[in-house]
């Protein structure tokens, strides 16, 4: 299993919709090739964001790409969390995945090669939601439609699809 292991500095993409890219976050990388997303917080989080920080923000199960922007495609999934503050440390729960993630000081994994241990608290933290429903925007079937819901939910995050 190909798995995307992305740092976030600020909440808000993917929002309560479950489109990962709905402000654009992350750009290109959205059209890895991967089987499943996990985005954590990162230690320098953006202002009014420092509750991300080394937790689990969300989780997506079986990408379905839709409807691509200049910078990659958007995002939904056949199974998907949204926890941004709530979400679990990994500092204390996965100290594995923390230090893959931050001893090297990696922005972003997309890998199927993890490390044997880290492989495996990847493996809890995904099948945590394997019963989760489809991402709330699963089944948005027109541009049009997706785009009357972007503008009806201006971004939060401000500034990442000029990065």
């Amino acid at each position: 299993m190909k798995v995307l292991i992305y740092k976030r500095t600020h909440t808000g993409d993917p929002d309560e919709s479950g489109i990962f890219g709905i402000q654009d976050c992350m750009g290109r990388i959205r059209n890895g090739n991967y089987d499943a997303v996990i985005g954590i917080g990162g230690k320098s989080a953006w202002k009014g964001h420092t509750g991300i920080k080394y937790k689990i923000n969300w989780i997506g199960l079986g990408p379905k790409k839709i409807f691509p922007t200049e910078r990659g495609y958007r995002v939904v999934f056949t199974h998907f969390e949204l926890y941004e503050e709530t979400g679990v440390n990994i500092k204390n729960n996965y100290p594995n995945l923390f230090d893959y993630m931050f001893s090297k000081n990696k922005r972003f994994s997309l890998s199927s090669n993890l490390p044997e241990n880290v492989l495996e608290e990847v493996k809890w933290i995904l099948d945590s939601i394997k019963d989760s429903p489809a991402s709330p925007a699963y089944n948005i079937d027109s541009e049009a439609d997706l785009e009357a819901y972007i503008k009806a939910h201006p971004s939060k995050c401000g500034g990442c699809s000029n990065d």
